[in-house]
């Protein structure tokens, strides 16, 4: 028998990789399970967890603090992009981060991602939101690439390797996010623990093909670069210098845990923009619940 499971993403992104090259190998299939995507764009991944529409999202963390920190039963239960991975890509006429002021960036949405992270990296620069520059909800990346080669935004964060994509198509790379937040859980497997806890079998089983998927991905490098030119699309040679990045940078967490300096940081980041009650707990043992993936770590080594 076969478990189906509604699985979350955001937009087709390389840190799906696990998920589609377990898709690919059959790894869910090993585990009895039938996984069923969909994508949710900029929309609030919250609802559909909370009414069971989607089981687990692989998505950024904030709205999983924010409904954790209310009272509400969602949690991390893995980790997946533990560190930014993202330029800064703006139309050709922006020859530096300062000649954005005046000028609209995209982001995913004003609670979480791009966001905060755009604002720490501007504010370095000078400009501050938001009485220097404007905001726009584009969605994810492939959305926001988009965007700015219609010109209706002028500079937006571009995941690798869409930022490849974004400078052969003639935009202008202005710097690396890492490099001012070289620490930030940007996307953790998420999901309603009411339903985990009476579902752990699957939860396990899903996890497993993650762990199994992600230690494929560190060691098939031609493999993994021709599924990603498939999934996201993007050139393979693109694809190929992603899969360089990722496994050079760790960007991609090889043992699917979650990055505590990482959620510290979005913690401490909503905290101060008070998306979280000053009460919220800042510990990261009160937002992860990662037995489920100790035990799927631990049957796979027996």
């Amino acid at each position: 028998m076969t478990d189906k499971i509604a699985v979350g993403i955001v937009s087709r992104t390389f840190f799906n990789m696990p998920y589609w090259i377990a898709i690919e190998n059959g790894f869910f299939n090993d585990e009895g399970l039938e996984p069923e995507t969909t994508m949710y764009g900029n929309a609030s991944q919250v609802p559909p967890l909370l009414d069971g529409n989607l089981k687990v999202v692989l998505g950024t963390p904030e709205a999983a603090l924010q409904n954790a920190a209310s009272g509400g039963p969602i949690r991390l239960i893995a980790g997946n992009t533990g560190k930014l991975t993202h330029s800064l890509i703006a139309r050709p006429a922006f020859i530096r981060v300062e000649d954005l002021k005046g000028g609209t960036i995209g982001i995913l949405n004003m609670t979480e991602g791009t966001f905060f992270q755009i604002r720490e990296m501007l504010a370095a620069h000078g400009l501050h939101y938001p009485a220097d520059y404007n905001v726009k909800e584009t969605g994810g990346v492939p959305p926001r690439h988009k965007a700015l080669l219609e010109g209706s935004i002028d500079a937006g964060l571009q995941s690798v390797p869409w930022n490849y994509v974004a400078e052969d198509a003639g935009l202008r790379k202005l710097g690396d996010i890492i490099d001012y937040v070289p620490d930030w859980q940007f996307v953790s497997i998420n999901a309603n623990n009411d339903w985990a806890a009476h579902n752990r079998d699957v939860v396990v089983r899903f996890l497993r093909s993650i762990v199994r998927a992600t230690g494929w991905f560190y060691a098939n490098r031609a493999a993994s670069a021709k599924i990603a030119e498939r999934e996201l699309p993007a050139p393979l040679a693109h694809a190929e210098r992603a899969w360089d990045h990722y496994t050079r940078t760790d960007a991609l967490t090889r043992d699917v845990t979650v990055n505590t300096r990482g959620l510290e940081k979005v913690i401490a980041t909503l905290l101060a923009a008070d998306l979280l009650p000053r009460s919220a707990s800042t510990q990261v043992s009160s937002y992860v619940v990662d037995d489920y993936l100790r035990e799927a770590k631990r049957s796979l080594s027996t």
